[in-house]
């Protein structure tokens, strides 16, 4: 028997947790007293992972930007890293499983204790995946001039391999040369036009990170920094051809943001990133969804399995245009944005996702100093086939405009199912072939056609050739009608 081997990348587990992080921060004695926090930010990231036998472990950070009101007055800010560890039990991970983790950072607050002393509560989500190679035999044809197969054709995605390497940006990003830069109040980054080019054993993945960045200048006013700073590794994938397809994620693992003291008309940025790159051959197969042969006799069991399909990801945008009130606004710094699934509900055939955009607006006042912050959460919901799956979001158009008290949004969200270019293929496995009796005569059978019979099914039952079917009943195409008189001859 024929076979075709396809290698999938099979998910052995998929779990999210929110882990709560904790810590207490001293105000430093070259900064004044603390009378209320004015806002609190950061980023999470995991900067290490350990996989053993059973175990995946991930020990991570949130940078975190506290910014308060001083007791003379002024808009200060403080920087404080908290850290996180949890870990995950799982029988099927073992040391040539493959992890992937998403860290978003849901809520942080700081509350004061003292003039001198702040707690600070850390929340994030964690979602880890973890993976590892495995080849499927996929039956393709039998050794046998009488069978009969009936096939479907699908494209799959057939992983090469999977690697990952470090890299890192390295920049000092400029500000307006009338500022000097005294703290950070707030900093962001985002990966965007990721692009890779295949050559001869390698992969050039590219991309671009989005800097932006809050800071506080030294005659107290408040000042915003962006930059885009390009990212470029080589990853070595054995076997690639410029046919093949490239999936490439970026992660954080380690960041720092601090003011250049020698020259103070810049910040100093250093971000490190994983590069991960799982590449795929596309194979066109046929997949048997039903045989036999009309000299012997073939027996079969089935079995399911999941494979990843060259076909385009469900996606869905959602187009928001709404207005929301905040009071004596001046000048928008930045808009800070994130999706939460606050519900799914299935209905038959579809999962409903009720969602909402958490939107943080830092701004300037008319009549306040400062920095100042406004949340706003925005419902809105999205539909999709199938059930519930792991979903992604991102803002692909965002524009805010001033229009007296209020904000003009005109944001675009696209959703995509992650889990949508996984096929459930049932395939066949333990064939036997046996003989049948030996007949020495031919004999004509007259068959009536009964609801769900198709021409193959009438085939099958009486083991003989489609086509022979066709042409004895001068059929012109594969349809018969429920009642209609078929000769047929074996």
């Amino acid at each position: 028997m024929e076979k075709n081997i396809v290698v999938i990348n099979k998910r052995l587990f998929s779990e999210t947790k929110t882990i709560e992080v904790n810590g207490d921060i001293i105000v430093p004695d070259i900064k004044p007293d603390i009378v209320s926090v004015i806002n609190t930010n950061g980023i999470g990231y995991v900067y290490k992972e350990d996989l053993n036998t059973g175990r995946v472990r991930v020990d991570g950070n949130i940078d975190t930007y506290i910014v308060y009101l001083a007791d003379n007055g002024e808009t200060r800010s403080i920087q404080n890293t908290l850290t996180f560890s949890e870990s995950i039990e799982n029988s099927s991970v073992n040391e040539n499983s493959y992890v992937k983790h998403e860290v978003i950072l849901q809520s942080i607050e700081a509350k004061v204790l003292n003039e001198r002393k702040i707690s600070i509560t850390g929340k994030v989500n964690i979602r880890i995946e973890a993976f590892e190679k495995e080849e499927a035999e996929i039956p393709n044809s039998l050794d046998t001039l009488n069978v009969e197969v009936l096939k479907e054709n699908c494209e799959v995605k057939s992983l090469i391999d999977v690697n990952r390497v470090r890299t890192s940006i390295k920049e000092d990003i400029s500000v307006d040369n009338s500022y000097e830069v005294a703290e950070i109040l707030k900093a962001d980054i985002e990966i965007k036009n990721l692009e890779n080019k295949i050559s001869y054993n390698k992969v050039l993945a590219k991309a671009d990170a989005e800097v932006k960045l809050i800071f506080l200048t030294e005659d107290n006013k408040i000042g915003v920094a962006n930059a885009e700073i390009p990212i470029m590794s080589f990853i070595d994938i054995n076997n690639i051809t410029d046919q093949d397809i490239c999936d490439i994620s970026y992660s954080i693992k380690n960041m720092l943001f601090k003011v250049n003291s020698k020259e103070m008309h810049s910040i100093s940025c250093q971000v490190d990133f994983d590069v991960s790159c799982e590449a795929y051959q596309r194979k066109n197969l046929d997949i048997i969804q039903d045989m036999y042969d009309t000299k012997n006799n073939i027996n079969f069991t089935r079995k399911d399995i999941l494979v990843q399909v060259a076909k385009e990801e469900k996606c869905q945008n959602v187009n928001m245009n709404e207005k929301v009130l905040i009071e004596d606004v001046l000048n928008i710094l930045d808009v800070r944005y994130r999706v939460n699934i606050i519900n799914i509900n299935q209905a038959g055939n579809y999962s409903n996702y009720e969602c909402e955009l958490k939107l943080e607006f830092y701004y300037e006042a008319d009549n306040r100093n400062g920095l100042n912050v406004k949340n706003i959460d925005l419902p809105f919901m999205v539909k999709f086939e199938g059930e519930q799956s792991n979903l992604e979001f991102k803002v692909i158009k965002k524009q805010f405009s001033i229009n007296n008290e209020n904000v003009d949004c005109d944001i675009e969200i696209s959703a995509k199912q992650l889990d949508s270019c996984l096929k459930k293929i049932s395939i066949m496995d333990n064939i036997e072939v046996t003989p049948l009796e030996e007949e020495n005569e031919y004999k004509m059978f007259m068959y009536f056609v009964k609801p769900g019979d198709s021409i193959w099914k009438i085939a099958k039952k009486f083991k003989v050739c489609m086509e022979d079917i066709i042409k004895l009943n001068n059929l012109e195409n594969n349809q018969v009608d429920i009642g209609q008189r078929l000769y047929i001859m074996r």
